[in-house]
């Protein structure tokens, strides 16, 4: 199983993200992900092969063109998504996917309210698009698809160029921030951790917004505007969602598995001088160092269970990563699998982020669940990227618009410990907003 035709087209002096954004405009409903890493750009088209595990955890279905399969899903969603991958995937086909928040609830057979999204959700595409180093390689079933896409691409080109690289704007809505009863709920998290339910926990606050999003105007006026470490969009049915993930949550290639930890938030402003005084004061704030090095500390002791004890080291701790508006403190642990460990394992034992739930992280989520009124549903969650067999990445969804054919919103948290204050920790959620929030372009009502 694999792609039967291959094409390479040289474009010149063409910046991929416009093209991925117009052929994005032309595209009818088909389901499709973009994925961008390390300064390439992967746009995966239709399904050959999904699965999908319902938003309560409870059933898998696979879809294949031999049919339809529906099986009860008992355990962690992971065993279906390794059989998944060992019959539809290979050597030359990469996975994309997401997982919801509530996927770490299944794993850990923990109670939850299910929202509508689905806890996995994984295709191999029928068809892709790769953009890397001035060209893009074209991979397709059969010759003649294959130069049905080329000439799609060029067209895109094309009118790409004539726009001067400019997205579709329509007008941007002014966004009412409802601060809500978020400073409340940070409160009664600050008691719970007096009390010593746990030492850190991550709220988040949800903004719906009034009118649906073009996502793809979104992706280039967002990424033109963001520096992540990965960028993604999707459409599976009617849910869409665009984002700038800041951190991975892992990453594992051949046996070597590695963690990103964000903590610690300061605005990057114009005024340079600002900016490294608000750095510095990070760097020397108490709140924000016990917050960053607690979340380090949980990371160690996960990969401590995870991998070979005596290979897991801190690569990188307390550097400065520039996120478009903001700032933070990061660090990263790795090591190597454990015996008898995939990366599936991986994935278990890390997702959620800690920089995501809390400390510790089953309490936190005990806490979230309690604290927070809506869903997460991919907030928080993560976007998987599988190549063949050897490399799996899962990349947190932060920095992200959501939609569906109920509603649409945006969703920002802060890390809350006993040193927390509410007022604080709100502005803390503006900031972040305001990596995504400007960046919206809305699609025009038709009349």
């Amino acid at each position: 199983m694999g792609y039967h035709s291959r094409r390479h087209l040289i474009l010149p002096e063409a910046q991929s993200l416009p093209i991925i954004a117009e052929l994005l405009n032309q595209l009818k409903g088909e389901d499709h992900y973009v994925y961008e890493r390390q300064s390439c750009w992967y746009l995966a088209l239709g399904q050959r092969a999904s699965l999908t595990v319902d938003a309560a955890g409870e059933q898998a279905t696979t879809i294949t063109d031999n049919g339809i399969n529906t099986t009860r899903v008992k355990g962690s969603p992971a065993e279906y998504a390794r059989r998944f991958q060992a019959a539809h995937g290979g050597d030359n086909l990469r996975i994309y996917g997401e997982a919801g928040f509530h996927y770490a609830l299944c794993v850990q057979d923990h109670a939850y309210k299910p929202g509508r999204w689905p806890v996995l959700n994984l295709i191999v595409p029928r068809e892709e698009l790769i953009f890397c180093d001035n060209g893009v390689t074209v991979l397709a079933e059969d010759a003649l698809r294959c130069r049905q896409l080329s000439d799609w691409i060029l067209s895109a080109a094309a009118v790409a160029k004539r726009r001067g690289g400019d997205a579709r704007l329509a007008h941007i809505a002014e966004l009412a921030c409802d601060q809500g009863d978020y400073c409340q709920r940070v409160c009664q998290a600050i008691e719970e951790i007096n009390d010593a339910h746990y030492s850190k926990v991550i709220l988040a606050r949800v903004l719906p917004l009034k009118q649906s999003v073009d996502m793809a105007a979104t992706l280039l006026r967002g990424r033109q505007a963001n520096t992540p470490v990965r960028t993604f969009l999707l459409r599976q049915g009617d849910r869409e969602a665009v984002g700038f993930c800041p951190e991975l949550v892992m990453s594992v290639e051949q046996d070597r598995v590695s963690t990103d930890t964000l903590a610690g938030t300061c605005v990057q402003h114009q005024d340079v001088a600002r900016t490294n005084a608000l750095l510095n004061h990070s760097l020397s704030d108490d709140k924000e160092i016990v917050e960053h090095v607690m979340s380090v500390r949980a990371a160690v002791e996960e990969m401590k269970g995870l991998c070979q004890p005596e290979s897991v080291v801190i690569n990188d701790l307390m550097s400065v990563r520039q996120r478009g508006n903001v700032q933070h403190l990061g660090s990263r642990v790795s090591g190597e699998l454990g015996f008898g460990k995939d990366a599936w394992d991986a994935f278990d034992a890390l997702f959620p982020a800690i920089t995501a739930t809390g400390v510790p992280k089953r309490a936190a989520l005990s806490a979230i669940a309690r604290l927070e009124s809506s869903p997460r549903e991919l907030y928080s969650g993560a976007i998987l990227w599988l190549d063949g067999k050897t490399h799996f990445e899962a990349a947190l969804v932060l920095r992200s618009a959501f939609q569906d054919s109920q509603q649409r919103w945006l969703q920002a948290g802060a890390g809350v410990i006993a040193q927390s204050s509410p007022i604080r920790e709100l502005t803390e959620t503006q900031e972040k907003l305001d990596s995504i929030a400007p960046y919206l372009v809305f699609q025009q009502k038709t009349r």
